[in-house]
């Protein structure tokens, strides 16, 4: 009797050992690595359009906070990455040098754009960043807000013109 006892246990050790070898041997197997929703390459400095808009493509713009980047898709009717980059830059007594990637998109609805980009992960310093495009100088321009710590910090920003 004692034995029938022992056995569900005796089941339960054995299948957990046959999953731990499981998930070992897959970490060795080519081709095995999980898999994720890929990460947008980070936008690149080459001022072209990449579509059929001409607002599509990277866009690059220094700012008081460091460096501001995007890109737009091919149709122009969408932000489908933002990179922030604070170098050295201080806003209510926090100091900030970081890079971070919005990976959500966002709507461009009659030329313009809004972003808000969470700089920290307690979500306490938020950077919003508004652009419009200027068809006739073909480049993006705008202004950006910040709240740190209950401090709004704000500035501008322009893109280089595209030719």
């Amino acid at each position: 009797m004692n034995r029938l006892k022992q056995l569900p246990w005796m089941f339960l050790l054995l299948l957990l050992i046959l999953m731990s070898m499981g998930c070992a041997v897959e970490s060795y197997l080519p081709g095995a690595e999980p898999t994720f929703p890929p990460v947008p390459p980070t936008p690149s400095t080459n001022n072209q359009p990449t579509g059929s808009s001409p607002m599509s493509g990277d866009w690059n713009a220094s700012t008081d906070f460091g460096r501001l980047a995007f890109t737009i898709d091919p149709t122009g009717t969408s932000v489908t990455t933002a990179v922030v980059k604070l170098a050295n830059y201080t806003c209510g007594g926090t100091t900030l040098t970081t890079e971070t990637q919005g990976l959500n998109t966002w709507p461009v609805v009659d030329h313009q754009f809004s972003v808000t980009i969470n700089l920290s992960v307690r979500h306490i310093e938020d950077l919003s960043i508004l652009g419009i495009y200027d068809p006739i100088n073909k480049k993006f321009s705008g202004n950006w807000e910040e709240d740190m710590r209950g401090t709004h910090c704000s500035g501008t920003w322009e893109t280089i013109a595209r030719k």
